[in-house]
């Protein structure tokens, strides 16, 4: 037995400073007892209702692609989902409204993805996909705007000699006016009154009205949105246009879009086919505030990727950057069906292709029927999202190789990738990160103040000094800090303050840290 009279605790047990003067309810008054019936703490509230993340599928990219991915991950020190999921999205901007994925005559899709990979700050999301923002994507417009600069001085100059022959021309009939004449005819203009714009590629900041712009004049493929924020995206897409939300939720079905202008009244931009590709991250926390608005569709559209975090280890070797642009660059050069305005090729599915998407349409509608909230919605479109994966994956496979004739359909093979990368991946991190919408205010306050101790390390929780000094999110009284604190006492994180006896002043309160919390 250990001797504790006139012995300092903090010799027993260093980390005690402070617990002697805030002793549990069922303890003694030494730090032995103190230390002796800590249970061990429920690590699980750091992590909301959240599944386990999936591994991403990299055998459904194809071997060449799968190998190129896996490179790119090290090189940036980052899970392979950061990089493949800009791959897909990207992949499937530059296929675009080339090539519709068919199951039926009845049923088509455009191949654009819209993907949003989550993780915390300094989890990799930013250094997997620069090698697309920074390299592949700024390379491939360069690619598309070629003699552009030519092109539009010669519109320039043709522009100015029409107007100057519609000048001679309005002269002409002023003229004939006046010595009661017959007026000459209009001349034709030799040029479009539209200005031309440059080939576009991908967008950052973008309005309805520019968007709407780009996809007609710019990018008729339609253009992708690359933002290293998602929720920039989401948040801004109701500042210039009350109906930007709606604009956004309809841009993800390639059907036509009219879209009225301010500037230009009576002038109106008819999309053709009003669909864009996305890809941006964000935070969990970010997420977490999203879920929270009413059930549009639009955040079911949203494919999700949220890997584990993995340990940082410098790459040694660069990404095949070059070969990448490559590759992606046979997907640029696909063509849309010549018309007015140009129309997509539609890639229908073989037999065998159709039975498959059949049978897996039906799996998600049946786990639909025990799913609830944003996971039921994203249940619904599972089906359409593996057809137009199906697509992409396709396009993907044959730029890697870059030898074989382009395929003019969507093989059994494509839609066993694709229905394996939505089932057993999309799906499950949809179940992830919506999980987050399912959690209580009271679990995300104490995993607001769990990760709060995790990184500052405390041995007790005042909770004055919480609600005046450390203010954190949603803990701004006593009563929201004592009821966290509380759940965590359940949880074997803290030991609750001592009961103040009848006729003592009323204590401060404190609770204590279990310093296993520290060891997991």
């Amino acid at each position: 037995m250990i001797e504790t009279s006139g012995t300092d605790p903090a010799d027993i047990w260093p980390d005690f400073k402070g617990f002697e003067q805030h002793p549990g309810p069922n303890e003694g008054n030494g730090a032995t007892g103190t230390a002796q019936i800590w249970g061990d703490p429920d690590m699980s509230v750091l992590q909301l209702r959240r599944r386990p993340p999936s591994e991403f599928p990299l055998d459904a990219l194809g071997d060449r692609w799968a190998t190129w991915v896996v490179d790119a991950a090290k090189a940036a020190a980052c899970p392979v989902d950061y990089v493949a999921l800009p791959l897909i999205a990207v992949g499937s901007s530059l296929v675009g409204n080339a090539r519709w994925s068919q199951a039926t005559p009845a049923w088509a899709e455009p191949p654009h993805m819209w993907m949003a990979p989550v993780g915390d700050s300094g989890d990799g999301k930013s250094p997997g996909a620069d090698c697309f923002t920074r390299y592949i994507l700024p390379a491939l417009e360069r690619r598309m705007i070629g003699d552009f600069p030519e092109r539009h001085h010669d519109w320039l100059t043709a522009r100015v000699l029409d107007k100057e022959v519609l000048k001679q021309w309005q002269s002409s009939v002023r003229e004939a006016h006046k010595k009661k004449e017959t007026p000459p005819p209009r001349p034709k203009p030799t040029v479009s009154d539209v200005e031309p714009r440059q080939p576009c590629l991908y967008m950052s900041d973008v309005t309805v009205e520019e968007v709407a712009s780009v996809i007609v004049t710019a990018a008729p493929k339609g253009p992708i949105i690359t933002r290293d924020e998602l929720v920039g995206w989401l948040d801004g897409m109701n500042a210039y246009n009350p109906v930007g939300r709606e604009f956004w939720i309809e841009a993800y079905g390639g059907r036509p879009y009219r879209v009225g202008r301010r500037k230009h009244s009576g002038h109106p931009i008819n999309v053709p086919y009003n669909v864009v590709a996305v890809y941006g991250g964000t935070q969990p926390e970010k997420v977490a505030k999203l879920l929270t608005d009413a059930d549009d569709g639009l955040l079911s559209r949203i494919q999700w990727g949220w890997p584990d975090p993995i340990p940082f280890q410098l790459g040694q070797e660069p990404p095949g950057i070059e070969w990448a642009i490559a590759a992606l660059d046979l997907l640029r050069e696909l063509g849309m069906r010549p018309g007015d305005p140009p129309s997509p090729v539609m890639m229908p599915m073989t037999g065998d292709a159709r039975r498959l998407l059949e049978i897996f349409g039906q799996e998600m509608q049946e786990r639909r029927t025990s799913a609830s909230g944003l996971l039921r919605s994203a249940y619904g479109k599972a089906r359409g999202t593996a057809l137009r994966l199906s697509g992409v994956l396709e396009w993907l496979w044959w730029c890697g190789l870059g030898t074989e004739l382009p395929p003019d359909n969507i093989t059994s093979r494509a839609c066993t990738a694709a229905a394996m990368l939505v089932s057993d991946y999309f799906m499950l991190m949809a179940e992830r990160v919506f999980g987050d919408a399912a959690a209580t205010a009271l679990e995300h306050r104490v995993m607001t103040v769990a990760k709060w101790i995790l990184k500052e390390r405390p041995l007790e929780i005042h909770v004055r000094r919480m609600q005046r000094e450390v203010r954190l999110p949603g803990l701004h009284t006593a009563e929201l800090i004592r009821s966290t604190c509380d759940a965590l006492v359940e949880a074997e994180w803290l030991r609750p303050p001592p009961k103040t006896k009848f006729g003592q002043p009323r204590a401060a309160v404190i609770y204590a840290v279990n310093p296993k919390v520290f060891e997991k």
